[in-house]
C-alpha cells in the first residue's frame, strides 16, 4: 500500500481512508481485525509503544539532533492508562495523519543503520495495533526539522474494529496541553485501557514501581539486549507510577535485566563460566573455592556457538549463522526456587514470571514477546531450569512479534540445546539442589566461624522443640534429615520400620522394610492420635503387617530429588525409588510431576506409615511415597503423634 500525498492535514479524518480504495471499508476492517488478533499478550501495548520510542531516539541521534535523549513511561493505575514520551525524531502532520493505518512505516533503512543496528519495528502495524486496540489514544509529535507540533486523538477504534460501531473511528485534533511543548522534538502517546482492551486493568499486572520497572527491562525495548554490540545512543529511561493519589518516580537502567545482575544481601554466588574457564581448563575438577555456586551463566559469540555445534550442524546452519550473527546468553540456578527468589527481589512478588527458565529469541536488540520451552535432546528435566536468550540480527518476526521465520527458529532451538548440553557438564560447580531453601542458610558453609554462628542463630530462629529428640533446630542439610528421621523412627513415629543399611557412596541411600503386628501403636490411622497411620484396608487381616524391601532416598528438600532424576550422571531411576524422606519442598510445582497430599479422602493410597504425599511422573505408573518431616514434626508438636509431645 502507498500513502496518498496530501498538501495539508485537516482534522478530523479517517486514517484508513487515506490508504487504498475508499470503497473497501469492510476489507479494511478485516485487515485491522487480523492485526489485532496477532497480538494476544498483556504487555504488547507497552512493548509496541516503547519500541517506537527507542527507534525514534536512535534516529534523532543518527540525524545529528542534540540532547536530551530519553524515554519516560507513565503508568496511571488510578485512571488505568499509560503514556510514553520520547525525544526522538518526531513526525510531521502528514505522518501523524497516516501513522495509524496498516503497513505505513517511516522507518527507512540507511547506511547509518548497519546489520547490528537495524530497526526493531519496521512492519508498520505497531501504531495501528495501539490505535485500534483501544477506544481512546492520544498522539502528539513534534518533528525535529522545524519544530511543528501536531496533536491528535482517536476514539472508538476498538469498538469499530469489533463491529460495535458502524461509524469509522476518526483522528481528531487534540487541544490538551502537551509535554512536548517544552522539548525540541519527540513524540507522546497515551493509551486508555478498559474492559474492551488487553490488558483490561493495569493494576492486575503490577502495582509496585519495582514490578513495572522489571516489566520495562524484561519485556520492552528499554531493556536493550546488547550481546556483542553497543547501544546506538546513550539514552535515559524514567518511570512514573501514579497510584493512590501519589506519583512514584524511578530511573531505569536501559538494559535487559539478566538474572545474574540481580543483587541480594548476602550476595548471590553467580559464576561467569566464560571468565572462569579462561583461568581453569574445562576438563579439570573445579577447585574447592568455586564449588557450590548459586548459579552459572555464560555469553557466547557466533564463533563459540559454531565451535559447540557438530560438523553436520555447521553445514546445516551455515547460511543462517552468517546471516543472523547469533549471540547467546544462558543462566542456570542451582535449583528452581531461585527463580521465585529473583522475582521476589526485583518485583516484590514471588510468583511473577518476568525472570523464568525457557528460550527467549531476541531480534535487533529486543526480545520477542513469547518465551518457549527448550527442546533439549538430553537432560530434559535439567533444561526446564535453564534460561537461554538467542539474539539474531535481522531475522524476520511475524506481525505480532511472537516468533521468527522457520530457519531462524530452528537455529535458535539448536543453539539452546547445545547450551543445555554444555551447562549439564558444568553442574559440579553448582551447590546440591534443595540443600538450602533460604538466603540465610546458603551462607552457612563459608568458614568454620561463620558456620558456628549461623548454625547457632538458626537454632534460635527455627527451633524444633520435640521431646525425646536431640535435634534442637530444623534441618539445614540432607545429613540433618537422615539423623532426624532415624531419631523419629527410634521413638516409634514410623511403626514397624526396619533398616537394612544406609550408603553415602551407592546410587541409592537406604534399604528398609516395615514389619510389625497389626495392632502396633501408631500403625492404624486415627485423625487425633495417628494421622500418618494406615487404613484398615491397607493393614489387612494378616497376623503381621509387612512389606518387601524398599529403596529409600534422603533429601533436604524434594527439589533435590527432582533434580537428581533429571541428571543422567546420577543414574537414579524414578521407578526404583519407593520412598523419599525430606524436610519439605521449596517449590510446589515441578513440570512433568504431580504431587498429591494424603488426606482421609485418599487414605487407602498411603502404602507405608508416615507417608504424607505421593509423587507421580507423567507417563509413569510408578508412585514414589514422600515423607515430609516438617509435616510430621508439626503434628508431633500439636500432640497428635504417639506419645511424643512438644
Amino acid at each position: 500500500m502507498t500513502v496518498l500525498p496530501i498538501p495539508t492535514v485537516t482534522f478530523p479524518l479517517d486514517p484508513l481512508s487515506r490508504i487504498g480504495n475508499q470503497n473497501e471499508k469492510e476489507y479494511r476492517r478485516r485487515t485491522i481485525q487480523g492485526i489485532l488478533e496477532s497480538y494476544h499478550g498483556n504487555y504488547d501495548v507497552l512493548a509496541e509503544a516503547v519500541q517506537n520510542a527507542v527507534d525514534a531516539i536512535e534516529d534523532a541521534h543518527l540525524a545529528g539532533c542534540g540532547e536530551p535523549f530519553f524515554v519516560e513511561v507513565t503508568v496511571n493505575l488510578t485512571n488505568n492508562w499509560i503514556s510514553v514520551l520520547d525525544t526522538g525524531i518526531g513526525m510531521n502532520p502528514e505522518q501523524v495523519a497516516s501513522a495509524c493505518a496498516p503497513n505505513v512505516s517511516f522507518k527507512i533503512p540507511s547506511a547509518k543503520r548497519d546489520k547490528k543496528n537495524l530497526y526493531r519495528g519496521y512492519k508498520g502495524v505497531g501504531l495501528t495495533f495501539l490505535a485500534y486496540g483501544t477506544n481512546d489514544i492520544t498522539i502528539h509529535s513534534k518533528e525535529s526539522s522545524n519544530g511543528t507540533l501536531t496533536k491528535a486523538r482517536m476514539q472508538y477504534g476498538c469498538a469499530w474494529a469489533k463491529e460495535k460501531r458502524t461509524d469509522a473511528a476518526l483522528l481528531a485534533e487534540d487541544t490538551s496541553e502537551s509535554p512536548l511543548e517544552k522539548l525540541p522534538h519527540g513524540s507522546f502517546v497515551k493509551i486508555q485501557f478498559s474492559p474492551e482492551t488487553r490488558p483490561r486493568s493495569l493494576s492486575k499486572l503490577a502495582t509496585d514501581p519495582r514490578g513495572w520497572a522489571t516489566i520495562l527491562r524484561t519485556r520492552t525495548a528499554i531493556g536493550q539486549i546488547l550481546l556483542g554490540r553497543s547501544s546506538i545512543v546513550n539514552f535515559k529511561a524514567k518511570l512514573n507510577v501514579i497510584h493512590g493519589g501519589g506519583t512514584h518516580t524511578v530511573n531505569i537502567e536501559p538494559f535487559f535485566l539478566y538474572p545474574n545482575d540481580v543483587e541480594r544481601k548476602p550476595a548471590y554466588r553467580f559464576l561467569d563460566l566464560v571468565k572462569y574457564h579462561k583461568e581453569h581448563a574445562e576438563i579439570t575438577k573445579p577447585p574447592a573455592d568455586k564449588l557450590r555456586q548459586d548459579g552459572l551463566y555464560l555469553t557466547w559469540p557466533t564463533e563459540r556457538i559454531i565451535d559447540e555445534l557438530t560438523i553436520e550442524q555447521r553445514k546445516t546452519f551455515d547460511e543462517q549463522l552468517r546471516e543472523y550473527n547469533p549471540f547467546v546468553y544462558a543462566f542456570i540456578p542451582y535449583q528452581g526456587s531461585v527463580w521465585g527468589d529473583l522475582n521476589q527481589i526485583v518485583t516484590g512478588i514471588r510468583n511473577r514470571s518476568h525472570l523464568q527458565p525457557g528460550l527467549i529469541i531476541a531480534v535487533n536488540r529486543q526480545r520477542l514477546a513469547d518465551i518457549t520451552d527448550i527442546q533439549a535432546t538430553r537432560y530434559e528435566t535439567f533444561s526446564r531450569n535453564v534460561l537461554v536468550i538467542v539474539h539474531l540480527d535481522g531475522a524476520k518476526s511475524d506481525q505480532g512479534r511472537k516468533t521468527v521465520e522457520v530457519e531462524a527458529l530452528d537455529l535458535a532451538n539448536k543453539i539452546a540445546d547445545r547450551v543445555v548440553q554444555y551447562l549439564a557438564q558444568q553442574r559440579e560447580l553448582l551447590r546440591p539442589a534443595g540443600e538450602s531453601p533460604t538466603p540465610d542458610q546458603r551462607e552457612i558453609e563459608r568458614n568454620h566461624a561463620d558456620w558456628l554462628f549461623n548454625v547457632q542463630t538458626h537454632a534460635k530462629s527455627s527451633p524444633l522443640h520435640l521431646l525425646s529428640i536431640s535435634f534442637i533446630s530444623t534441618p539445614l542439610t540432607e545429613q540433618d534429615v537422615v539423623g532426624l528421621f532415624h531419631q523419629l523412627s527410634s521413638n516409634g513415629v514410623f511403626p514397624g520400620l526396619r533398616i537394612y543399611a544406609t550408603s553415602q557412596t551407592g546410587t541409592y541411600d537406604c534399604l528398609i522394610e516395615y514389619d510389625c503386628a497389626p495392632d502396633t501403636t501408631g500403625l492404624n490411622y486415627s485423625e487425633a492420635e495417628s494421622p500418618f497411620g494406615l487404613s484398615q484396608f491397607t493393614v489387612g487381616t494378616k497376623r503381621r503387617y509387612s512389606t518387601k524391601p524398599l529403596t529409600l532416598e534422603f533429601k533436604n528438600n524434594l527439589d533435590g530429588l527432582i533434580a537428581d532424576l533429571g541428571d543422567e550422571n546420577t543414574k537414579k531411576s524414578f521407578s526404583n525409588i519407593d520412598i523419599c524422606v525430606c524436610w519439605t519442598m521449596v517449590d510446589d510445582k515441578f513440570p512433568g510431576y504431580e504431587i498429591e497430599s494424603i488426606t482421609e479422602t485418599n487414605l487407602d493410597e498411603r502404602a507405608y506409615p508416615g507417608v504424607t504425599h505421593l509423587l507421580r511422573r507423567d507417563g509413569d505408573t510408578h508412585i514414589v511415597s514422600l515423607i515430609l518431616l516438617k509435616e510430621v514434626t508439626d503434628a508431633i508438636r500439636a500432640g497428635r503423634v504417639g506419645t511424643l509431645a512438644s
